[in-house]
């Protein structure tokens, strides 16, 4: 069977090729007439008309794809994907997962598929210190449409969308001051042999130490390293004795609060009850189904997602100079549920 073209769809709806091309591209600089447009898009659906993805790009120099990298088996890119392919699906873009490190190096392949134009841009999801100025000068060079979320905090010639972290702290203890009329000790976990909290973390502890002197009070913090357990069970069991003058926690990871939870248990008292706490993340997506559920101030990952796919897609259409590369920054959702 013949492959129905543009020209088809002109002749049956009585109208010119670059009428047809305006309908199905928006090209700027001719106008349509609605009674024409709904004419087009008749005959495209009597017709059963596809449009040849490979000769739009060859015409307008655009794959119409946008490239996500990110560790793939990081649940904060699963997260950060939901956004961005609701904002892609939403302008008719397309979206191929690049998994890899956040080295310049293992991201070649990225130019690599820009330069060939089968992608049109790049978003990348990377960790709240990442900054690699080789990375950012190949994006500059090869004039590649690129915005990172999480990555470059400090940097304002690579555009990137942030969370309010310093917010996000101030907001959950407003909060539990609203409940308990006390202040909350501020647990902050880490990886590693060695305590070197990234910019959000840092961000964190700075927010906290400034509101609880900001009300003349003393700041509670309790630094420790991540380990399994029953290894640390005794250090969450000191913590929940830690006194009626601090009646509960702020946790920089929802992971702390499972310790907590399961400390707790161990210790005859109840969470939300004889002891509160709060998270400032949501990365394995466990608040809701934690008994009691887990109040928290949560990343909202998908969100920063769509933000970044219409950035991206606002260079890439040239809506938006690549120059401007202002920063987005998106608020701390607060989820107020049992334990606090």
């Amino acid at each position: 069977m013949k492959r129905v073209t543009s020209f088809d769809v002109a002749a049956k709806a009585g109208v010119s090729r670059s009428v047809v091309s305006a309908v199905l591209n928006g090209t700027p600089g001719i106008g349509v007439s609605e009674e024409k447009r709904r004419a087009v898009l008749q005959a495209i659906e009597e017709l059963n008309y596809v449009v040849d993805a490979q000769a739009q790009g060859m015409r307008t120099g655009r794959s119409r794809c946008i490239a996500a990298c990110g560790d793939l088996r990081n649940p904060l890119f699963a997260q950060m994907l939901e956004g961005l392919q609701k904002a892609c699906a939403e302008q008719g873009y397309h979206v191929l997962l690049y998994g890899g490190t956040q080295l310049a190096s293992d991201r070649q392949g990225l130019v690599e598929l820009f330069l060939q134009r089968r992608i049109d841009g790049i978003v990348t999801k990377d960790s709240t210190s990442f900054q690699d100025d080789e990375w950012r000068r190949q994006v500059e060079r090869h004039r590649i449409p690129y915005v990172s979320v999480e990555g470059y905090p400090e940097t304002a010639e690579v555009t990137s969308v942030q969370m309010d972290y310093a917010q996000s702290i101030r907001t959950a203890l407003d909060y539990a001051w609203s409940k308990l009329g006390k202040p909350l000790t501020y647990v902050e976990l880490y990886n590693g042999p060695e305590h070197r909290p990234n910019w959000g973390d840092r961000q964190r502890t700075s927010a906290y130490n400034e509101w609880m002197r900001e009300r003349g009070l003393e700041p509670r913090i309790r630094v420790k390293p991540q380990a399994e357990w029953p290894e640390d069970s005794g250090w969450w069991r000191e913590l929940l004795r830690s006194g009626p003058e601090s009646p509960g926690c702020l946790t920089n990871w929802s992971r702390a609060a499972v310790s907590l939870y399961r400390a707790a248990f161990e210790s005859g008292m109840r969470i939300g009850q004889d002891y509160f706490v709060m998270a400032a993340d949501n990365t394995e997506r466990l608040n809701a189904g934690l008994v009691p559920s887990l109040s928290a101030v949560e990343v909202p990952y998908a969100e920063m997602g769509e933000a970044a796919g219409n950035r991206l897609i606002e260079y890439i259409e040239e809506r938006r100079e690549r120059t401007d590369t202002t920063r987005i920054w998106l608020p701390a959702k607060l989820m107020a549920r049992e334990s606090l």
